[in-house]
């Protein structure tokens, strides 16, 4: 037995007188053998064709397809009538290099104060060069009035601005920053006038869509021994029960409470029902002997009432 060396003919072969003319000219195949790959472009080695494939991988490719898998022969990825894939969002979008740079050197050379909030935002969720997303974080700000409003938004509602994904991130942010102006729990926290109780509780109340009662308990000195959330919702003397309020002082042993409650309206302005509350509790204190120092009333951009300097008790 003879071993014959393949040769191959003139057909295969296609002499290219430079680098240019081997991406330009037919790359040897006859039409016949392959005529999807007549020509080839720089492109298509960067990112190749999903139907080039080399002749032994098309045809190992197709000794394996399942008998039903027709429309993979056609060159097709899915059949004609297959369900829609949901889209889904997995990862954030890079920075764009030119607009992430400039953001960049304007924080590094003029300092993070002279970025814009909506430029803030950007940067933070690595959306820099998507204008659509910024046309959107823009139109929320501008929706909500400021950035301590979104502390207030739902993430259903934020998710459908920006996605779920970036919404969880921002609201992480959103978080991380209102935790940092809480006190520090290494040490009490000693009231001495109606603003350091306001101060105490605002990150916590000044940002809620509904009502909420805290019950501050101080020690002899005037420090916080406990900061309890008592009630959720409308706030009025028929669901009040000055036990409950006056309980946890009790059974601390602690001579003196501060109650707060915040208006989801931003307006502190007491109501009647807030004034009548108030003149129960200081009545109900007289008997268990623990001294309803103040009632404060929550609002807005740092505002808040004191009821002990307006009814003076």
């Amino acid at each position: 037995m003879t071993t014959e060396r393949y040769q191959p003919s003139r057909e295969h072969t296609v002499q290219h007188q430079s680098l240019r003319d081997y991406w330009l000219k037919p790359t040897g195949f006859s039409a016949g053998r392959l005529p999807e790959l007549t020509r080839r472009t720089a492109l298509s080695v960067i990112t190749p064709s999903l139907w080039e494939q080399p002749p032994l991988l098309s045809t190992l490719a197709a000794s394996t397809r399942a008998p039903g898998d027709e429309h993979l022969q056609r060159g097709l990825a899915k059949p004609p009538d297959a369900p829609a894939e949901p889209i889904t969002e997995v990862t954030l979008a890079p920075l764009s290099g030119n607009e992430a740079s400039r953001l960049g050197d304007r924080l590094q050379r003029r300092g993070v104060d002279t970025l814009s909030t909506a430029e803030l935002i950007t940067l933070l969720l690595r959306t820099s060069g998507n204008e659509q997303m910024h046309q959107r974080i823009s139109s929320l700000l501008m929706e909500r009035g400021s950035l301590r409003e979104l502390l207030r938004i739902e993430f259903g509602e934020l998710s459908a601005h920006l996605g779920e994904a970036r919404a969880a991130q921002l609201q992480a942010v959103l978080e991380t920053a209102r935790r940092l102006t809480l006190p520090s729990e290494n040490e009490k926290y000693a009231i001495k006038s109606p603003a350091d109780a306001a101060a105490l509780v605002r990150a916590e109340m000044e940002f809620l869509d509904h009502e909420e009662l805290r019950v501050l308990v101080l020690n002899t000195k005037n420090q916080v021994e406990a900061n309890l959330l008592l009630y959720q919702g409308t706030i009025n003397s028929s669901v009040l029960r000055a036990a409950e309020i006056f309980r946890p002082a009790v059974t601390r042993k602690c001579p003196n409470i501060i109650v707060c409650h915040n208006h989801p309206s931003g307006d502190p302005t007491p109501s009647p029902e807030d004034i009548e509350v108030t003149e129960q509790l200081v009545q109900a204190g007289k008997v268990l002997d623990v001294e309803l120092l103040d009632h404060l009333v929550i609002g807005h951009n740092n505002r808040f009432i004191s009821l002990k300097e307006r009814l003076l008790w």
